[in-house]
């Protein structure tokens, strides 16, 4: 199968090393399509993705300088599936930012006593929570009106100042995506702390309430108070949480460079 490849491969070095470049970098579009925020949603069909890798892929070929030598056979396969990781690798990263807000959200469901109320999120395939599902969808809302797709992808293009296209190896600062897996849940946290901790004071009256009036039960009693409460608190703090969604999203490499 590969000698197969290899042969098809000697096409393209007919036709000149452009087109090989072409293909690496169109490996490493595609890859950094399919886990990028909002374009590298399942909800996409995969022919719009192509089309778009496509288009970027020829946007950004004028503008990256050509090697002085092509690589051949084995070497040109290898390059393919180096610059996909690559392009992965980017996507995900840049998709972290979003993933600030989703997280705040479930952790506000934990508090609210909704955690348990689940629904099915066509974009990621899978069971999430309300005010997860509601956070993620104001965060994209957010990343679009603010040209968070542009600065993504402004992104990956500086990624072949970093990573050129001919690349054999593939080195990544592991303390800084470490950094950025805390971020995230640091961050979070701290954009949801206010409505937790009066979640939390709402608790402790309950609990209060329950010592001096066993009769009462208080755990029941928390499944209609804390829903209201924290849908209440965050209408009120909704337009802040506009401007701090607004900041973070602003810099969407932050962890890339």
């Amino acid at each position: 199968m590969f000698d197969f490849i290899i042969n098809e491969t000697k096409i393209l070095t007919q036709l000149g090393g452009v087109w090989i470049i072409l293909l690496l970098i169109f490996a490493r579009t595609i890859g950094f399509i399919s886990t990028a925020p909002l374009i590298g949603s399942k909800q996409i069909p995969a022919l719009v993705k192509v089309g778009f890798a496509i288009v970027l892929s020829l946007i950004f070929m004028p503008m990256i300088d050509t090697p002085s030598e092509y690589p051949k056979g084995y070497k040109f396969i290898y390059l393919i599936f180096m610059n996909a990781a690559i392009g992965m690798f980017i996507g995900w990263v840049s998709s972290l930012v979003i993933e600030i807000a989703r997280v705040a959200g479930e952790m506000l469901d934990s508090q609210m006593a909704l955690n348990a109320a689940t629904v099915f999120d066509p974009g990621t395939q899978s069971q999430t929570t309300i005010m997860g599902h509601f956070f993620n969808m104001l965060g994209l809302v957010i990343f679009v009106s603010i040209g968070g797709m542009e600065k993504v992808i402004e992104g990956l293009f500086k990624s072949y100042n970093t990573f050129p296209v001919i690349v054999y190896s593939f080195n990544f600062n592991f303390l800084k995506l470490l950094k950025a897996t805390a971020d995230l849940i640091s961050i979070a946290f701290l954009i949801v702390s206010p409505i937790i901790m009066i979640l939390l004071t709402v608790d402790l009256i309950l609990g209060l309430m329950s010592r001096a009036a066993p009769q009462i039960n208080a755990f029941q009693v928390s499944f209609s108070i804390k829903p209201s409460v924290g849908i209440l608190l965050m209408l009120i703090l909704l337009p802040a949480l506009f401007q701090i969604l607004a900041k973070l999203f602003l810099d969407p490499n932050r962890y890339l460079y």
